[in-house]
């Protein structure tokens, strides 16, 4: 374990993991597993969850079936439904901290707000919000990709007089406070086809603010029966099963966005959902304008429902500015609101950029992305040595934990390497990053739907993508398989 010295207010590791999410617990679990013992896992938060912890909206609940939304060596939890809330999928991740005794690893209320390479020493120094410092041979950022949400820029929103409430910063609370109050909700991507279906029964109105329609598709909201449970509990295969069948419709889903075919199919799929619309006026306003894939697919089997009761309006003249009292759109109409919520989601492209990374000769993190998140991998920069990431540029895409234990395992993979072999850098090529990029982005650019003014949610503000992975799970999981280590400058030597 990582020395601490309460005296001197620092603390040393070989291995220290930024962020106690999803990638940061498996990351923990799988440096054990190794023999890696000397690991500490900062988190700014008070639990471990990452996101999942972090937010707290009216009916947040995963969009991948919880089959796939699971560790493969951890398959024997009990979920209650096929998509699991916020709060079944805190509990999962606190389960597995214990079961894999990975807990004394963790610092909950620690936030990392600078990371320095000292290249002399061979180690990264790292500063919290308090001042404490930490030293580790290795740095493993696992902060992922929602850390800032996005302040929509509206005239006069500084001046309304109610609450004005961010999906990310929502408080854990009695939705009866929004009882009888005209409440609005600005934005109709994936936090507010949650929260709109979620709210609408508590309201006294509901109004909300759209700029562009989303593709959503339907979505399972039930729980598991008694017996799809004592099945489950019994039979392994049945797990195995849903899994196989989940990643199958997720690939349906994502892959071969310019098969016309496919996008056909995918699109009766949307649009039957849309069908529960009975109001044909405002259906045809929540039809999705963009190509299929432009932007990210949503799924809610209760979004478009809610536009059904007589106490919901959609309202798609566009915000010209808000008032004391109310919300302007451009056609002049005031729509009176007691409660702004922002449904209006993250910086989804600034990913460990959001700490003050400085690597080999003081070169920024946020200045080398300057046009734009890139890494080999998605998980490791030149001039930034002994550094990973998980969930990094370009690495969105199927499920997210299966990707993360693709990722882990690489990082362990040449952490041992590094620990094991007295390696005082272990540094990415230039060369390398560059043509890994250079085809990355050519194979972006091969997907069209990627292409349309509609994919903003992808896109440094440079315009370069930088979410997206265009590659399928299996492929990229088969690209981090090949054995490169010549792809990295090797420092022999190691130095304290």
């Amino acid at each position: 374990m990582g020395a601490d010295n309460g005296e001197t207010g620092e603390a040393a590791a070989d291995v220290i993991v930024i962020g106690a999410g999803p990638g940061g617990i498996c990351t923990a679990i799988q440096l054990r597993q190794a023999g890696i013992d000397d690991v500490l896992v900062l988190e700014k938060s008070a639990g471990v969850g990452g996101t999942w912890f972090n937010n707290r909206y009216p009916g947040l609940a995963c969009d991948v079936s919880t089959d796939l939304y699971s560790f493969s060596f951890f398959l024997d939890h009990e979920w209650v439904r096929p998509f699991a809330t916020r709060a079944e999928i805190v509990e999962y991740m606190e389960i597995a901290v214990d079961r894999f005794g990975v807990r004394d690893t963790i610092r909950l209320g620690v936030h990392v707000v600078s990371a320095r390479w000292d290249d002399e020493a061979g180690r990264w120094t790292l500063l919290d919000a308090n001042g404490r410092r930490w030293t580790a041979r290795v740095l493993v950022g696992a902060v992922g990709m929602f850390n800032e949400f996005v302040p929509p820029a509206v005239p006069g929103l500084d001046t309304f007089a109610g609450p004005v409430t961010h999906t990310a910063e929502w408080a854990d609370g009695d939705l009866d406070l929004l009882a009888g109050r005209r409440v609005s909700v600005i934005g109709t991507a994936a936090s507010a086809t949650q929260v709109v279906p979620t709210i609408a029964p508590h309201t006294g109105h509901l109004s909300v603010f759209q700029r562009t329609s989303n593709w959503v598709f339907p979505k399972e909201h039930g729980l598991y029966t008694e017996e799809q449970r004592r099945a489950r509990r019994h039979d392994r295969s049945v797990v195995e099963a849903g899994r196989a069948k989940a990643a199958r419709e997720l690939d349906e889903l994502f892959a071969d966005l310019d098969s016309e075919a496919k996008i056909a199919e995918q699109t009766a799929i949307a649009l039957a959902n849309l069908d529960t619309v009975g109001d044909p006026t405002i259906r045809e306003a929540l039809r999705p304008t963009a190509r299929l894939g432009a932007q990210r697919p949503l799924l809610s089997s209760e979004f478009y429902e809610a536009f059904n009761r007589p106490d919901v309006t959609l309202v798609t003249s566009p915000i010209a500015e808000i008032t004391p009292a109310a919300i302007r759109t451009a056609d002049g109409t005031d729509h009176p609101t007691d409660h702004i919520v922002l449904a209006t989601g993250y910086l989804a492209h600034k990913f460990l950029s959001v700490v003050d990374v400085v690597g080999r000769d003081g070169v920024a993190l946020r200045d080398k992305w300057a046009d734009g998140a890139y890494a080999y991998l998605g998980m490791t920069v030149e001039d930034f040595p002994n550094l990973f990431m998980l969930y990094g540029p370009n690495t969105n895409g199927g499920s997210i934990i299966d990707k993360l234990e693709t990722q882990t395992r690489y990082i362990v993979g040449k952490t041992v390497y590094l620990l094991k072999n007295g390696v005082h850098a272990l540094e990415v090529r230039p060369e390398v990053v560059t043509a890994y990029n250079a085809q990355l982005q050519a194979d972006i650019g091969a997907v069209r739907a990627w292409q349309v003014e509609g994919s903003r949610y992808y896109r440094a503000p440079s315009g370069r993508v930088v979410t997206q992975c265009p590659y399928t799970v299996v492929e990229y999981d088969r690209m981090t398989r090949v054995d490169d280590l010549e792809a990295f400058a090797v420092t022999l030597g190691e130095r304290t």
